[in-house]
This record gives structure tokens, C-alpha cells and sequence, in this order.
């Protein structure tokens, strides 16, 4: 497998440099409980023109994506989005042995609403859960703002949470936004992957768009053994100072 950008044997954490999609392919089937992430939303291709139903490629739709994600523009074919994260999503199946979490949003998209994907992911689905983040504006006044997202629940035939109590968070989770992390155009909350963690008893997680490394520092909290692959050097060079400062932390507590 190739050499990880950053790999430490005590915190179980290992975070991979490069396309998700290799990196994965080198990973056995089955390999890690559950996969917990949020891919690029694809915010760059918005739509436009004067014909109904057209889109333009755009890096303005909002400041903080005004560079996409690096290399990547995030404004991709919308095919070639969806048949990107098919594969994506197909690979995750895959290399988890209980479930896949998927994070992404609807968009209203010339009046109409489309959900991600189109609704067809390739592998089944088993429950969409809605994370309410609680806060924000629309650009316009046609329709309601969309403060929920969703965390797709894609689970094998076994699965099953760890407690009743667990059951009982239900399926409308009320996390907020991550407002700490400065860097990253689109970080979600910690308490987004630890409640992944907890609901299912996972002792390994995936993160195949780690981004900021929220994934692996919830990992590293439960003291499990956390994955991740970031294709932007830059938001590994975050992931590893954030991971060596919480290390710093619990040592200076103890």
C-alpha cells in the first residue's frame, strides 16, 4: 500500500494523501466497521443562464468556496459528478463491514428540488437521517432555507446499533454547525462522526474525504482505529496539527 502521509501506531490514526478512489482499491474488502464521510457537495455548478433547466460553472456561489477545495473546483458535470460518487459509495460498501454514513445535502435547482444523486446510490439504502443544522439564510425568497442536511445510512444485512438507547436518538439529529474550524470552507461538527461511532460501536472508521480530519479526531477520542484520505495537501498539513494538539492536550490533562 502506499506510504500515508501521516501514520501513528499509539492514536490508531493513519491519514492517506491522495484520490479516495486509489487509495481505496488498496484496501481490503471488509477491512474497517464503517465508513463516516461528506464528499464535496459539487456547490460550483449552480444553476444559470436564461434557459430553464441550464447551468454555468461558477466559483462565486459563496465566498468561502470561491477556490473550491484546491484541486478539486468542485463544479463537475453533473453526470460525471453522480457516476463519481457512485464509484465512490461503492468502494466504501465495499471495505465496510457494518455501514456506510453518508453526509450531503438537496439543492432547488430551477424551482425544482433534487436530492442527491438522484436518490440512486448503487447500494442500499437503509434509512436517511436528517442532521438539522439549526441556522441559515437563503440567497432568495422562492423557497424555504434548507438548514437540514442529510446522513444517509447505507447499512449491511446485519447491522444493527448498539443499544436501545441508541435507537433512540432517532432520525432527525440536531448537531448545529462546526464554527471552530477557520481553514476549511465545509467542516461538519464532531458530534456528527462520534455519534456514528457510539450508535454503532465501531472500533475502525473511513473517511475517504477527511478534510479538516473531524472523522479522524473523533476516532482518535474513542481511541479506535481511524482512516482517512484527503486529496489536498494543505487540509492534511490541518488534520495533523489538529491531531498533535488534542494529543497535547490529553497528555498536559493527565
Amino acid at each position: 500500500m502506499s506510504t500515508p502521509y501521516y501514520d501513528d501506531d499509539e492514536t490508531l490514526i493513519t491519514l492517506h494523501n491522495g484520490d479516495c478512489l486509489e487509495v481505496m482499491a488498496e484496501m481490503s474488502s471488509d477491512s474497517v466497521d464503517i465508513v463516516v464521510t461528506s464528499p464535496p457537495y459539487n456547490m460550483g455548478l449552480t444553476p444559470g443562464g436564461n434557459g430553464r433547466g441550464t447551468y454555468k460553472h461558477t466559483t462565486q456561489k459563496a465566498r468561502r468556496f470561491a477556490d473550491g477545495y484546491g484541486q478539486h473546483d468542485d463544479a463537475m458535470a453533473q453526470d460525471d459528478y453522480d457516476a463519481w460518487q457512485r464509484k465512490v459509495l461503492a468502494e466504501c460498501w465495499r471495505i465496510a463491514r457494518k455501514a456506510v454514513f453518508y453526509n450531503h445535502r438537496p439543492r432547488i435547482e430551477h424551482g425544482v428540488l433534487r436530492d442527491p444523486l438522484g436518490n440512486d446510490f448503487g447500494i442500499p439504502l437503509r434509512q436517511r437521517i436528517i442532521w438539522n443544522r439549526g441556522t441559515g439564510i437563503d440567497v432568495n425568497l422562492r423557497n424555504f432555507c434548507t438548514r437540514g442536511e442529510y446522513i444517509y445510512l447505507f447499512a449491511k444485512p446485519d447491522f444493527q446499533l448498539v443499544t436501545h438507547a441508541a435507537s433512540g436518538m432517532g432520525d432527525v439529529w440536531d448537531l448545529g454547525i462546526e464554527y471552530g474550524i477557520k481553514d476549511h470552507p465545509a467542516p461538519f461538527p464532531i458530534s456528527l462522526p462520534a455519534r456514528c461511532i457510539e450508535a454503532t460501536g465501531a472500533q475502525s472508521v473511513l473517511d475517504p474525504f477527511s478534510g479538516s480530519g473531524t472523522t479522524l479526531r473523533a476516532a482518535m477520542d474513542h481511541g479506535i482505529r481511524g482512516i482517512g484520505i484527503e486529496l489536498e495537501e494543505k487540509f492534511c498539513a490541518m488534520t495533523v496539527g489538529r491531531l498533535q494538539q488534542q494529543a497535547l492536550d490529553l497528555w498536559s490533562a493527565a
